[in-house]
């Protein structure tokens, strides 16, 4: 595959790829740096493709433990996992597909340290869902033009990705802390407008029918279901988004609209507004 300089573990483990993808890409992908934040239902299984499709660095963000409600639908959580760190268990897991990768890992995502974590990122993944780290992450990522994917633990399956040439997410999302230092909204303020973030979501066709009265009262105190098809869908969704930057390839699901996909009635649906 190509005059690269590849040992004889990476050029196996990555043979069945060429047909799919060139040599030269492959080698893009090596050189490549993705940033994953989070490692729940959607983080993980993202990971999890992207370091089987050969990305050589990786820096992976979460500051949580494993527990058994998480066996439903994270990749990495099982009996043998509970109470462990879940970039710890990511970056030990992908070490046994790749020994060669280079991952580093964090717990933290404040205005201190975003440069840092994102430095040499050609990609990030935006795989977590509370509000003050997505508005760090995404103003940290615009001023340094690095892509942001996004996707959510809906029913249908969903991606959209962040440029400079797309409005900031904060805009997508109609936030009051578009243009204004994030330290001036309590975390009150910040939990309330991440409430109704996911209450907007809603507005999407077909998507309300899926969540009953007492459900919906449950997202309001912070209890949100998930469901293994439904993060994993949009898990691969947003791994394949990545994949195409590196690459240059396909059309990207650019912002502030996300590309969604019904697989229960198998259509697009109206996202509403």
């Amino acid at each position: 595959m190509g005059d690269f300089n590849w040992s004889k573990q990476y050029q196996t483990f990555i043979g069945r790829n060429d047909g799919i993808i060139t040599p030269e890409q492959q080698e893009k992908l090596r050189k490549s740096t993705a940033c994953v934040f989070g490692m729940g239902g959607i983080g993980s299984p993202a990971f999890e493709v992207l370091v089987r499709a050969g990305i050589g660095k990786f820096k992976i963000i979460d500051n949580d433990v494993y527990d058994a409600s998480n066996m439903n639908r994270q990749i990495f959580a099982n009996i043998d996992t509970i109470g462990k760190k879940k970039v710890l268990v990511a970056k030990e897991f992908a070490k046994k597909i790749n020994p060669e990768i280079k991952i580093e890992c964090y717990e933290r995502i404040e205005e201190e340290n975003i440069n840092k974590i994102i430095s040499e990122a050609d990609v990030i993944l935006l795989a977590i869902d509370e509000l003050k780290p997505c508005v760090i992450i995404s103003r940290a990522a615009r001023k340094m033009k690095i892509p942001v994917v996004e996707g959510w633990a809906l029913p249908f399956g969903n991606v959209r990705t962040f440029t400079q040439d797309t409005p900031q997410l904060e805009e997508a999302y109609g936030l009051q802390t578009l243009g204004k230092e994030i330290s001036n909204f309590s975390d009150e303020e910040l939990r309330r407008m991440g409430t109704e973030l996911l209450f907007g979501l809603g507005k999407i066709e077909g998507i309300a029918d899926f969540y009953s009265d007492e459900v919906i009262e449950g997202v309001a105190r912070g209890i949100i279901p998930s469901f293994a098809p439904m993060a994993w869908l949009t898990s691969v969704l947003m791994a394949n988004e990545a994949l195409k930057i590196l690459l240059n390839i396909g059309c990207i699901a650019k912002g502030p609209d996300f590309t969604m996909y019904d697989p229960y009635m198998h259509r697009i649906p109206s996202i509403g507004r």
